[in-house]
């Protein structure tokens, strides 16, 4: 198989990000518009219990997989290649399992305990198989990369996403239509009481089913491409039980620090879950009127908390979180060429990969970060226009998030050559801390009533920027990071994010005097995005050769 370069996995990764991210637009922002600013707090609480476990399970399953592969594809032990695979199907199958019991046993308990509502606790259910599924195609997915093979993980991502839409809104609206023209069928079929009560709950229940069956989707392919495959190879003898012992031991010696770290890292939107709700409360018990636009609004004092706390995540961590999926991939396609120069002792073309894996997600993630912060409402206005009452909650928010997203994008580059670089522990230490400052943050802030959900925002920002700063400091000690020299392009790049920002904020100003916000917020971010690529030409960021080899 021939192996892709950095630019070239990168490229497909990022080609097919960049679908699945406007495949999950479209499935995300019809979401929000159907479910609003309380159905999306049910959705969002099942992700947020969900997503710890499902990360313990699969996600540092990649990282294990491909780094032993790329050790052994390295070193010419094909046959190992294969028997990693396997091993690592049967082990991390039953780690799928058993998370996907752990879920189902403890939806009530853990949405009576975490969120305080139960009307969640369908959602939870609706997405626990998803874990068994997320195991299996990590495993697959893994063993492709640690070839340098990105093709099977970005069409797989393509079929995971398409399916989501397809099931996910159609099985939301089917539920939603039911409720609405047939509650008694409604009622006989999910067993709630009223149909008008459990729409919502349930509604987003089968949205979170159709994410499920998306993901079974994509399994489905990545076990007939495997089968294909498997026809045509030579050789694929049984490893003896010593050698397979030791490849488990192989694979979670990587997997556990990874997955810990990935808990960790998930732990943050547990926290949001938890403390915002929390915080919430208080606040609206506290300070009434600070609520009084949605009381006028039609949401009662008992769903405020809810509809906040679903306006937040359903609306702005949406938008925030499209940036940081795309340039994850620099990092990821990065992983098996640092991996092979640790392998190999060569620290310069290490020191190389964390260069270029920091770069590229600086070059991207900056200018996009400083657009989410100065377009923030006209951005969300274009997104979900008919949510008025849910954008008012979350644009301050949202405009705090886009500042975030630089160090988010950063730091998530550094911790992928960390891990490469047999130093998995370091992000996990790094995401305990942040986790602690985004603890305390959420708890201190939320409850303000000048800032209420912004707190959460705000405690975020703060979380990624020791987190940033932390991991490029690690990344210099052991992967021969130039921090210095990085630190001058840093502010090249900021500089010219900054142009780009002030940019699209007068154009966008100028232009919405004319009251057509979707004519004004596009050629805002279009204006925004020459002023850029421009600037980063000018000043030497990008050479005319770089650009020409992007662009090929």
């Amino acid at each position: 198989m021939k192996k892709q370069g950095f630019l070239y996995g990168s490229a497909i990764l990022i080609v097919s990000a960049v679908i699945v991210k406007v495949i999950g637009a479209l499935f995300r922002i019809p979401l929000a518009n159907m479910l609003g600013g309380t159905g999306m707090g049910y959705f969002s609480a099942a992700y947020g219990i969900f997503m710890p476990v499902y990360a313990i399970s699969a996600t540092g399953l990649p990282a294990a997989a491909a780094r032993a592969v790329s050790s052994a594809a390295a070193q010419g032990r094909e046959d190992e290649v294969f028997e990693v695979r396997r091993t690592a199907l049967s082990l991390f199958g039953l780690v799928g399992l058993a998370g996907t019991f752990i879920i189902v046993m403890g939806a009530y308990p853990l949405c009576k305990a975490v969120s305080g509502d139960i009307a969640a606790v369908p959602a939870v259910i609706a997405i626990a198989p998803s874990v068994l599924a997320g195991c299996l195609v990590s495993v697959y997915r893994g063993c492709a990369e640690g070839r340098r093979d990105m093709y099977p993980t970005a069409v797989s991502q393509v079929i995971e996403g398409a399916a989501k839409l397809i099931f996910g809104l159609s099985l939301c609206y089917g539920c939603l239509y039911i409720a609405k023209t047939s509650p008694l069928l409604f009622m006989r079929l999910t067993g709630c009481n009223n149909a008008a009560d459990g729409a919502l709950p349930y509604s987003a229940a089968a949205a979170v089913l159709g994410i499920t069956l998306s993901s079974f989707a994509g399994l489905f392919y990545m076990m007939l491409r495997e089968r294909r495959e498997k026809s045509g190879r030579k050789s694929d003898r049984l490893s003896s039980k010593k050698k397979r012992t030791a490849i488990r031991r192989e694979l979670l010696r990587t997997a556990i620090p990874a997955s810990i770290g990935a808990l960790v890292i998930n732990l943050t939107s547990l926290i949001d879950l938890v403390t915002v709700m929390w915080s919430l409360k208080v606040l609206a018990a506290r300070s009434p009127q600070v609520f009084s636009e949605l009381l006028a609004g039609g949401v009662t004092a008992a769903d405020i908390p809810n509809f906040v706390y679903g306006s937040f995540t359903g609306l702005a961590v949406t938008v925030f979180n499209l940036i940081p999926s795309v340039t994850n991939m620099f990092g990821k396609s990065m992983l098996p060429a640092a991996a092979a120069a640790k392998a190999s002792g060569n620290r310069k073309r290490l020191g190389e990969c964390a260069g270029g894996a920091v770069l590229a997600s600086a070059l991207v993630s900056i200018p996009a970060g400083i657009g989410i912060a100065v377009l923030a409402e006209p951005v969300l206005k274009f997104l979900f226009s008919s949510r008025e009452l849910e954008i008012s909650v979350c644009s301050e928010a949202m405009r705090v998030l886009g500042t975030a997203v630089p160090f988010v994008c950063i730091s998530s580059a550094a911790f992928v050559v960390l891990q490469a670089a047999d130093r998995a522990d370091i992000p996990v230490k790094l995401m305990a801390v942040g986790a602690v400052i985004k603890l305390i943050g959420n708890i201190a802030l939320t409850s303000v009533p000048a800032l209420g959900v912004a707190g959460a925002a705000i405690s975020t920002l703060v979380c990624y920027i020791f987190i940033c700063i932390a991991s490029l400091v690690m990344l210099k000690k052991y992967a021969n990071f130039d921090i210095h020299g990085f630190g001058m392009v840093f502010l090249k790049i900021f500089s010219c994010g900054m142009l780009c920002g002030a940019g699209a904020f007068l154009v966008y100003n100028k232009l919405s005097d004319y009251g057509n916000n979707v004519v004004s917020t596009l050629s805002a971010c279009l204006f925004g995005g020459i002023i850029y690529i421009l600037s980063t030409y000018f000043t030497g960021i990008i050479t005319k050769s770089t650009l020409k080899m992007l662009i090929s």
